[in-house]
């Protein structure tokens, strides 16, 4: 999937704008086009707000009729189109199981029209960051850090269901202005608890020698394969040789050779996590983040060792308000959005007044420290009585209060 920005003015292959799919969804610019489909910017008309839908179109085996939008199959790709049709629709169940997983892109519906298929997900404002890093250059472990944790625990959640990602790469990490870290892109997902039938394939570079084989034994070790090579090179701002090339001759330098200031036990986990053997690479997306993070619980399922440090135990409770009396438990590195979108972790119906459709944002970071922001709200957020200047982290205290409307929220 990519959301970079792209220019439709006489694109005929695109949709027009403000067409209207499945009576709701008013379709408008261009997102971005790819090989097997275009994604716009919409407005979702029943829930009152942006979304992006993906629509399949392999443009080299469908056309689009101008008069009503369809698209026809070129004669003769019937069964491909068939095909590849499946698996789109595939990748949206895939997506649509995961569902409110803060790390995952979010997919709201699916369905088929105008002769081909579509699903619609939450628009997400930002960049990947294979483009971050072509603009900013290489990074360091402090900030790479908050992503890629955010990272592990999605690949915690989709290998818990025996799905592998297949495509993780720089431009598969999507990298959302309210700091969160997505994994997007599900087109290559596979069940690895089936034996057999995968293809061959692959994103040179990023994918691991298994890739490259005829039904090679994937599993989680293939993305954590992708995953380490992605910090190598966002880290250092170079690109290791091919997995073959490796095998053959492996001229490689250490990521802690290129980057002297990493921390050895991070150096050694992304060594580990880039062996071109599987069985010598850490086998779940666990081990991983026990290596990187030793002592921390990356995962937002609540699973594995549990953090230390007092930040652990950091609880949001609505004490005033639509939720008045529920509780949730604040995660470090995930970033809780409030507000009437209904992309935010805490979601208010459309018709609240006085809430907007993101409101504030609360964030735990990884030394046990809890902010609060307000997101330009059009009535302001409030800390212990004060109104928020909006876009500046605050710290909070146990026991502090912040509220907007009518809500108010308790620390504890």
């Amino acid at each position: 999937m990519d959301l970079q920005v792209t220019e439709n003015a006489h694109n005929p292959n695109a949709l027009p704008k403000h067409c209207l799919l499945q009576g709701r969804y008013d379709i408008g610019r261009v997102l971005g086009i790819g090989g097997f489909g275009i994604t716009y910017l919409a407005y979702d008309c029943k829930e009152n707000c942006r979304v992006a839908v993906k629509e399949l179109f392999p443009g080299r085996d469908v056309v689009r009729v101008p008069e009503s939008g369809e698209i026809r199959v070129v004669a003769g790709q019937e069964a491909y189109f068939s095909h590849v049709k499946q698996r789109f629709l595939e990748e949206a169940q895939n997506l649509h199981r995961f569902l409110k997983n803060p790390d995952i892109v979010n997919v709201f519906h699916f369905f088929e029209e105008n002769h081909t298929a579509y699903y619609v997900m939450e628009y997400l404002d930002g960049t990947d960051l294979k483009h971050f890093l072509r603009q900013h250059g290489k990074i360091g472990w402090d900030q790479l850090s908050v992503y890629i944790r955010m990272v592990l625990r999605a690949l915690q959640a989709l290998h818990g269901e025996k799905l592998i990602h297949r495509d993780i790469s720089p431009d598969n990490i999507f990298l959302t202005k309210d700091g969160r870290a997505l994994l997007i892109d599900f087109g290559s997902v596979r069940c690895y608890s089936n034996s057999g039938g995968f293809t061959t394939f692959l994103k040179e570079c990023f994918a691991p020698l298994e890739q490259y084989r005829q039904n090679g034994d994937q599993g989680p070790w293939t993305d954590i394969y992708a995953l380490c090579i992605t910090m190598y090179y966002a880290l250092s701002g170079k690109m290791p040789q091919k997995a073959p090339d490796r095998a053959l001759d492996d001229q490689t330098v250490s990521i802690g050779e290129l980057c002297p200031a990493l921390p050895r036990h991070v150096a050694l986990a992304i060594d580990r996590g880039m062996e071109i053997e599987s069985k010598r690479r850490f086998q779940t997306a666990a081990e991983l983040a026990d290596a990187l993070f030793p002592g921390e619980c990356p995962s937002h399922t609540g699973t594995g060792r549990q953090r230390t440090d007092t930040g652990a135990n950091w609880q949001l409770t609505c004490v005033q308000g639509h939720y008045r009396g529920k509780n949730w438990k604040i995660v470090p590195g995930v970033v809780m959005t409030i507000g009437r979108s209904p992309n935010c972790m805490i979601s208010y119906p459309v018709d609240s007044r006085g809430i907007s459709r993101t409101q504030c944002t609360v964030m735990l970071d990884m030394q046990g420290r809890l902010y609060v922001r307000d997101e330009k709200s059009a009535y302001g957020t409030f800390l212990n009585g004060q109104r928020l200047p909006p876009m500046s982290w605050h710290r909070l205290a146990r026991e502090n209060r912040f509220g907007f409307a009518q809500e108010i929220y308790q620390i504890w």
